[in-house]
């Protein structure tokens, strides 16, 4: 091959790469702008379907606003930090941009967390840890108001200083903690008597049996931290088997609960605005994947009873489909 055919090919494929780098540099920026975010949203598992119905709603918009996929995965309430851990693991691997979760309220996971968060952004929605380690972008609620406030409501209807049985459930999550230390702080500064005892939701949903704690009790109220143990509560007293007298609070929804609240088997509950929970966790979660600022939004909840279940703000928080 002569001087000038190889000069000729050499010049050729010089301008090929220079087309490939500057076609490719471009494609790859279309690629990002165009990119459709994978978000895992890792979550406590309920055996009530709609428990989990607005938040679900919430990230659904959230995701078509922001151009984003997003999985679920429902865990045992009972599970493990080691497992939760492992369950990230795993999204981090399929490739997700970022986490949205529930998580444990232990130093493991906040460890284990922490090290994802170098990685990919963790939104801690709902309930949070702990930690000394520096704070974790998160979205939920003054849990500690909200059981404040229930407390206040308890307090009201029951006049003179009696007894409340706390109902507890799941205490390993900041969230039902916080909600259960707001409750028992103001009855114990109100001059309330008060008894606990610790109700599972796999206790609560046993095929026909009565827990003993609320066969027995003699208290006057019942507040109730958790969704299945409201739903048997009212249940309970709406058959009399149970409670026949006692005056029933609690946290958490379910088109059961809210029936029970309307028949005034159930007195009052405090519900958070979940839509909003999961609208603002998938925003979150965008805006650490672009690196952008990250402010943090108050999340409203509203103690809610039969007088007041009809107002428009109430029925947004119990129905969030008409939003």
């Amino acid at each position: 091959m002569d001087r000038r055919k190889r000069y000729i090919l050499l010049a050729t494929a010089a301008v090929m790469l220079f087309t490939a780098f500057i076609f490719g540099w471009n494609n790859s920026g279309r690629n990002d702008e165009n990119h459709i975010y994978q978000i895992s949203y890792i979550y406590r598992n309920s055996s009530i379907e709609e428990s989990q119905q607005a938040v679900r709603q919430g990230i659904e918009q959230a995701a078509k606003d922001y151009k984003c996929e997003v999985t679920a995965v429902a865990f045992e309430p009972a599970i493990s930090p080691t497992e939760q851990l492992e369950l990230v693991s795993r999204e981090v691997k399929n490739g997700a941009d970022a986490v949205l979760i529930e998580p444990l309220n232990s130093e493991e996971a906040a460890d284990g967390l922490a090290g994802v968060q170098k990685k990919i952004p963790v939104i801690q929605v709902n309930t949070w840890f702990e930690s000394d380690g520096g704070s974790m972008p998160s979205v939920h609620i003054d849990n500690y108001k909200m059981g404040k406030e229930l407390a206040q409501k308890i307090v009201k209807d029951m006049g003179a200083a009696k007894q409340v049985l706390l109902v507890k459930s799941e205490m390993e999550y900041a969230d039902v903690y916080e909600t259960y230390r707001g409750v028992k702080e103001y009855l114990e500064n109100a001059g309330v008597g008060i008894k606990e005892t610790t109700l599972s939701a796999r206790e609560a949903g046993g095929a026909g049996t009565v827990p003993g704690a609320l066969k027995m009790t003699d208290a006057d109220a019942v507040a109730v931290f958790g969704t299945m143990q409201l739903e048997l509560c009212g249940k309970l007293k709406k058959e009399n088997t149970a409670l026949s007298h006692t005056k029933i609070y609690g946290f958490g929804k379910s088109n059961q609960i809210i029936s029970y609240l309307e028949e005034e088997m159930i007195q009052a509950i405090g519900v958070p605005n979940e839509y909003s929970t999961g609208y603002l966790g998938v925003m979150k979660a965008v805006s650490g994947i672009k690196g952008d600022r990250q402010e943090d939004k108050n999340i409203d909840y509203s103690i809610i009873e039969r007088d007041n279940i009809y107002t428009t703000k109430n029925q947004r928080l119990l129905f969030p489909f008409v939003q």
